[in-house]
């Protein structure tokens, strides 16, 4: 019995680790998309449209890293 435990309870921690990634990764795509669209929506930012740029594609790139993180759990 105690060896079904474990392993249920290692697969339940595998699988909210990876909704995590899951969430994290899709939070960090939007914030990467806003940085990246931010102009297109009018919306106005005091900051560096250079560094602004830069963080926007390192998010999504994060973002893109963190789902597959999570679906690579998974399998």
């Amino acid at each position: 019995m105690p060896d079904n435990y474990e392993e249920k309870r290692r697969r339940t921690n595998i699988f909210l680790h990876s909704i995590y990634d899951y969430t994290m990764g899709v939070l960090w795509l939007c914030a990467g998309g806003f940085f990246l669209l931010y102009k297109k929506f009018d919306i106005e930012l005091n900051f560096d449209p250079v560094l602004t740029t830069i963080f926007g594609i390192a998010a999504v790139l994060y973002g893109a890293f963190r789902i597959y993180r999570g679906y690579r759990k998974n399998y």
